[in-house]
């Protein structure tokens, strides 16, 4: 089954898709990118995607795969594709095994309309710079992977990194970052359509900054029970952030959510 949930205040790029899904065809990536559309304008915009289990788990194992989908995997993408600077913890790069993002195709001219590159950059939130500048995250990327750390951060690290061609950027006066300083960094580089793919701590953190301005939540059809980690961790808020659903798409049990913060 694939179909646009009913849910006020739909764009008609969201409702295209909708009806893709009635006539029983596969979303195609511009009906996805159409509806996952970063808002028009020259406002800083940061989003975070992520999946969870029914039962609130963000993670199976260490990783985010084993609750994801071939159509998830599609949004993921897409969402990299409309994307100018994907922001992600050191910790998430170590388990995934990330890569540079790559120039795709189907978004190129949608990318040069905007002003883009060709892919995103990632950058690396850490304060330890404990990575291994030899992996390609670093040394193939099309566009210079972006560290982002603090003011004390190990000068040894901040050497290596430069060294291996990546970019030094402080957003924070101790060893870690601040994450409204990042933010507030990655825009002045031009990198205003920003996406953070997590960790949980990292995405905690942003919430708790009150910079989260968009989640876009998989709700997987599985329960892992355990003990693993919530998609957001780390400090906690005073008074809950209140988020108004824009938009719910599903296929086959999945629920294809966005958020926005009110």
């Amino acid at each position: 089954m694939r179909r646009l949930l009913p849910v006020t205040d739909m764009t008609a790029h969201e409702t295209a898709a909708g009806e893709a899904t009635a006539a029983g065809r596969e979303w195609s990536l511009d009906e996805l990118a159409d509806a996952y559309a970063y808002p028009e304008g020259d406002a800083v915009w940061l989003r975070a995607n992520m999946v969870s289990s029914l039962d609130g788990a963000g993670q199976h194992d260490g990783r985010s795969q084993p609750l994801s989908s071939e159509t998830d995997m599609r949004i993921f993408g897409t969402l990299r594709g409309l994307a100018d600077v994907i922001v992600v913890g050191a910790e998430t790069v170590r388990l995934e095994g990330y890569r540079p993002a790559r120039a795709r195709e189907a978004f190129a001219a949608r990318r040069a309309a905007a002003g883009q590159g060709p892919a995103p950059v990632i950058a690396v939130v850490t304060a330890s710079l404990d990575l291994d500048f030899s992996l390609p995250l670093f040394t193939e990327p099309l566009v210079p992977t972006l560290i982002l750390t603090g003011a004390a951060a190990p000068a040894e690290r901040v050497r290596a990194a430069r060294e291996a061609g990546a970019e030094v950027v402080v957003a924070g006066d101790g060893a870690g970052v601040d994450p409204a300083r990042a933010v507030a960094a990655l825009a002045e580089r031009g990198l205003r359509r920003q996406l953070t793919e997590g960790g949980p701590r990292l995405l905690g953190q942003f919430v708790a900054a009150g910079v989260l301005d968009e989640l876009c939540l998989a709700i997987s059809p599985t329960m892992t029970a355990g003990d693993a980690q919530r998609i957001a961790g780390g400090p906690s808020v005073a008074v809950p952030t209140r988020f108004a659903v824009a938009s719910v798409l599903e296929q086959d049990g999945f629920l294809f959510t966005r958020y926005r913060r009110i």
